[in-house]
């Protein structure tokens, strides 16, 4: 029985050692392609998730900057008066501050989705 034994593992450990060469190789370059792949899929929806911030500032920024000048014009002149000069950039600070917190409760969402 001992002999059988030893044939048998002396005629399959070479069987063996190749079909894991081979399968080994292709398993591991199949690991390695999909954690590119679920990194590159993260850097896309971290590329969305700050294009819309950037773009939510922008539209922000652009809308507190257009609300004075659809004013008429005395109404305007006296709000010039009052408020200080860096108005525009401290309401769209205080309302990006605002978003920015909400996109930051839902970033788990976000990046979430699709989840591979």
């Amino acid at each position: 029985m001992g002999a059988l034994v030893r044939l048998l593992f002396t005629a399959l450990v070479p069987l063996l050692r190749e079909f894991f060469k081979h399968f080994g190789g292709v398993l591991l370059r199949f690991f390695f392609w999909l954690k590119v792949a679920r990194f590159g899929l993260f850097m896309i929806k971290v590329g969305i998730f700050l294009g819309l911030v950037t773009g939510m500032a922008a539209v922000i920024s652009g809308v507190v900057d257009g609300l004075t000048v659809s004013l008429p014009p005395l109404l305007a002149d006296g709000f010039n008066r009052v408020l200080p000069d860096n108005f525009s950039n401290c309401v769209a600070a205080l309302v990006m501050a605002k978003f920015a917190v909400f996109a930051l409760q839902v970033k788990d969402r976000i990046l979430g989705l699709g989840g591979l």
